[in-house]
């Protein structure tokens, strides 16, 4: 069995100056020194941070939908929002990619759709030639059935 070696410190070298290690925050832990005028009562920093974007998000893809451009929506956003260039940017690419996300989809959702109603008018034929059946034999209980059937196939079919 190997022994494990120690980690060992380097010495420090008084001629090589003194090195320090500054550990930072992204948010402090006391944030009561630092006054946000976008924030809320009980909201950290992080909160606050989460919903402006998410805000610029959603504002952004309404202006897309406008016809707005990216450039000017960067510079509009980070006016409104008090948020940085990066976030602010990031909105809006989010926001750009759920439009074209949607596009995307929207063939296929199509033709999920036709794939249906076809299904929905086979299935409307079929009832319709019961209903012809049931009323040749003069069974009650099976016209009203099909009607019931029929009915129901046409509200598909109509959606």
């Amino acid at each position: 069995m190997k022994k494990r070696k120690k980690n060992k410190k380097k010495p420090v070298n008084p001629d090589d100056g003194l090195r320090y290690t500054v550990c930072g925050e992204w948010f402090p832990l006391s944030w009561d020194y630092y006054p946000d005028p976008y924030g809320k009562e009980d909201e950290t920093p992080l909160d606050t941070e989460m919903r402006l974007f998410c805000a610029c998000t959603r504002w952004a893809f309404n202006r897309l939908q406008e016809g707005r451009s990216r450039e000017e929506l960067k510079r509009e956003g980070q006016e409104l929002f008090g948020i940085n260039s990066r976030f602010c940017d990031d909105a809006v690419l989010k926001a750009k990619a759920v439009i074209e996300s949607q596009r995307e989809l929207l063939a296929l959702e199509i033709e999920e759709t036709e794939t249906k109603l076809g299904r929905a008018r086979k299935k409307l034929n079929r009832a319709e030639k019961d209903l012809g059946k049931a009323v040749e034999a003069n069974d009650p209980v099976k016209i009203e059935k099909a009607k019931r059937a029929v009915h129901g196939r046409k509200a598909r079919v109509k959606n």
